[in-house]
Formats: C-alpha cells, sequence, structure tokens
C-alpha cells in the first residue's frame, strides 16, 4: 500500500467515511506492518488537529453576507492565430472539396466547353439566305446552304 492510500484511507476512517470491515482491515494491515504505525499515528494526530481547529473557530456564513469572487484573466485554449490558420485550413479543405466534386461527375469522354454538340452548325432561319460581303453588301444566296 502506498503512503498516498493509507493517508486516504486513514481519513476517511477518522470521518466515519469507511465501513466496519474497511476499518477492520486497515487495522489488521497496521498490525502486519508495524513500521507503517508511526506514519498512521502522524496522520491521525493531523487529522485530530484539524477538527479541533475547525471547532473552535467554524466556518459561518451569514446568508446576506457578500462574497466577493476575483476574476482571472481566462487563458484561452486556442489563440487567435489559432483560430485564423484553422478558419484557412477549413476554407482551403471546403474549397478543394467543391473541386473535386464538381469535377466528379464529368467523365473523360464528355467534351470540354460544350454540353452538346449539333449536327447542324447553322440555325435554320429566314436570315440564313443573306450574307455579308467584304465591301459590305449584303448578298442574297441562292443555295439553302450559307457556307458552300
Amino acid at each position: 500500500m502506498t503512503a498516498k492510500q493509507l493517508e486516504s484511507l486513514l481519513i476517511d476512517q477518522a470521518l466515519g467515511e469507511l465501513s466496519d470491515e474497511a476499518s477492520a482491515l486497515l487495522e489488521t494491515y497496521l498490525a502486519n506492518f508495524p513500521e507503517r504505525i508511526a506514519e498512521a499515528e502522524r496522520v491521525r494526530q493531523a487529522v485530530g488537529l484539524t477538527e479541533a481547529a475547525v471547532a473552535v473557530r467554524p466556518l459561518v456564513l451569514e446568508p446576506e453576507a457578500e462574497v466577493v469572487t476575483l476574476a482571472f484573466p481566462r487563458k484561452e485554449k486556442f489563440p487567435a492565430v489559432m483560430r485564423i490558420a484553422a478558419a484557412v485550413a477549413l476554407l482551403g479543405f471546403a474549397v478543394g472539396a467543391g473541386f473535386l466534386a464538381g469535377n466528379a461527375g464529368r467523365g473523360p469522354e464528355a467534351p470540354r466547353g460544350s454540353v452538346t454538340e449539333s449536327e447542324r452548325s447553322v440555325a435554320p432561319s429566314p436570315w440564313a439566305r443573306y450574307r455579308v460581303e467584304a465591301d459590305g453588301r449584303l448578298a442574297v444566296l441562292t443555295t439553302p446552304d450559307p457556307n458552300s
């Protein structure tokens, strides 16, 4: 048994918090280890002195008495620099995840820059019959395909 354990058991015994069986075991332990009896007596004397001091001058608080508490500056768990670094890292992660999620749907077979490809390059309209010449004049096409 360590000195701390012995001290705790002796204090509990003095305050009446040990069961009868535990008190009997503690006394048996002290009987089997006589070198620890002096240590036990010092602890018992300290407990007795403490009881006497409390009995002479008990702590009495009146209900209407003001209790003053001192406010000590609280040490922050994360300094401001660490919070900013964490926010930047989180933002970078979110941007990267969004970029990867956006590119995940696009396969290698999909053409870049267009959603669909049309078989016709020119939309059919009444204006498809006209073309502007190099000198700026409007020319009428006789064939239906203006690119021919």
